[in-house]
């Protein structure tokens, strides 16, 4: 097994949030501080990642969407408090009353509109939120507070669709421009920004978001390394903490904080490139599904599960997650099967084995014992880790060095099975793995409103897919997330912090 790096830091094997439970160090009464392992690369740029690591924990303090995505399945009010289907590819939603940016301009009809405008304008080409909203056809303003959505095809899914659409203030994008923006965004929610420079990110509250905080003052500060990250928290010097090593929670318990552990949108995969492999990459050996198959079979993730992710969580068998519309609860995870293995890559003229390099971002632990699990059938895996950034413009660009690459993959902010098409399939422009067999099934979901249907077509494509062995099927995630003594009020809804609901006690 060989392993190289291009992060001088390590990474959590679970996604957890831990807050300060001692206090060596005194924390401002007024501010929450939390400790993150990186700060957006796209910085205030809401547009340049929707739902990803580590936008999805600082853009919803500064930006509002149009609905959100509510505890059960469904959409729940966000900037639209409500909405309703005309005709299968018509929708009209009313605008939360006197809403206003945090530089003053008015929330309204004709603000989403442009959000879309820009949407379909040459700049937002290479904007990855982009795709999330390819459906859209058009948008137009009924009156000041309603606003008019045209579809490319029927979607029964697009309220839910519109909890990934952040709402800017269209003269401060328009005046500003991108890059400008990015460093001095500008949203509803209930923190704006201050200082968005180096490691930290300085937010205070606005008293006029429809989402109030009771907090006057927020801060994210970078801070790479776990072992960094435990100590800021044991400390005082942070109250939350982003994503630590399993085996920190007992001390995080000893030392009195609480430990909650929240059902994820995500799961975590090894995806194959069998598409646009970059010249020189032999993807030969993937092609053949066999192949495929017996990686997975050689790959002890219950194991892994319980020695590298503290037994917390469970084996993925398909592209979705059990809270989400759509999951097939019929379909099991390949079974550790070594010997199945070694006959599958025997059967497909591998037995004497092949080289593959894997590119991960996170989870750099689980990737080495897939490495080792795959050398014992002959596979010699090099796992090589790259950064967020870099990562993000390879899987935007289906621009990989290897044959295979990390996806932590989720089905938000939709929690819908459907969402996973937007990224693995023919969808995805330029694409790493298309089967076009599967597209008709995919369309015909998106477009069937009766809903028993369509969760049936949902299991199908789940079960297709599966069968078609595009990546090695590793875990579901979880969010486990712990908070100090003097955090009051916190609570994860689909990846989404409250931190305007929370409060100090000092």
């Amino acid at each position: 097994m060989k392993f190289a790096s291009r992060l001088g830091r390590g990474f959590a094997p679970v996604a957890i949030a831990l807050t300060a439970v001692t206090s060596a160090f005194a924390q401002p009464a007024d501010t929450l501080r939390v400790g993150h392992w990186d700060l957006p690369f796209g910085r205030g740029n809401p547009y340049h990642n929707v739902f990803g690591q580590p936008h999805v924990y600082i853009y919803p303090a500064i930006f509002d969407t149009v609905t959100n995505l509510g505890e059960n399945r469904g959409a729940a009010p966000g900037l639209a408090v409500s909405w309703k289907n005309i005709d299968p590819t018509t929708w009209q939603f009313s605008l939360r009353p006197n809403t206003t940016f945090h530089n003053g301009e008015p929330l309204n009809a004709e603000a989403i509109v442009k959000v879309i405008e820009w949407f379909k304008s040459e700049p937002a080409k290479t904007s990855p939120a982009a795709r999330s909203f390819d459906a859209i056809a058009s948008a137009r303003a009924i009156d000041a507070m309603t606003v008019e959505f045209k579809t490319t095809a029927p979607r029964p899914i697009f309220a839910s669709q519109l909890a990934a659409l952040y709402v800017v203030p269209p003269k401060a994008w328009a005046e500003l421009g991108v890059e400008q923006f990015s460093i001095r965004p500008v949203g509803t929610g209930p923190y704006k920004a201050t200082s968005w420079e180096g490691e930290t990110i300085k937010m205070e509250s606005d008293p006029r978001s429809w989402r109030a905080p009771k907090v006057s003052k927020i801060e994210f500060v970078k801070l790479p390394e776990p072992a960094a990250r435990r100590q800021a928290l044991v400390s005082g010097q942070t109250d939350i903490m982003i994503q630590v090593v399993a085996d920190d929670i007992p001390a995080i318990r000893a030392a009195g904080g609480t430990v909650d552990a929240s059902p994820s949108p995500l799961l975590l995969q090894l995806a194959f490139v069998l598409e646009n492999a970059s010249p020189n990459v032999d993807i030969a050996p993937l092609k053949d599904k066999r192949v495929r198959l017996a990686l997975n079979h050689a790959v002890d993730k219950e194991s892994i599960n319980k020695n590298l992710m503290g037994g917390l969580l469970s084996l993925n068998s398909q592209y979705s997650v059990p809270t989400a519309t759509g999951y097939n609860p019929n379909l099991k995870p390949f079974p550790y099967d070594p010997q199945r293995a070694r006959a599958l890559l025997n059967e497909a003229g591998y037995a004497n084995g092949f080289k593959l390099l894997a590119e991960v971002r996170d989870f750099p632990n689980v990737f080495q014992q897939v490495s080792l699990d795959l050398k014992k059938v002959g596979v010699d895996l090099e796992v090589v880790q790259v950064v967020n950034a870099e990562w993000g413009r390879k899987f935007l660009n289906s621009k990989w060095d290897g044959q295979t690459f990390s996806l932590t993959l989720g089905v938000a902010p939709e929690n819908d099975t459907i969402r996973m098409m937007v990224f693995q399939s023919c969808r995805k422009n330029p694409t790493y793995y298309c089967n076009r067999e599967l597209m008709p099934l995919a369309d015909a979901a998106d477009a069937e409103f009766d809903l028993a249907k369509r969760e049936k077509l949902l299991h199908e494509l789940m079960e297709k897919m599966r069968d078609d062995v595009p990546a090695i099927f590793l875990f579901e995630q979880k969010e486990v997330n712990a908070y100090g003594k003097r955090v009051r009020g916190f609570k994860n809804v689909n990846r989404f912090l409250n931190y305007h609901e929370m409060t100090l006690a000092n």
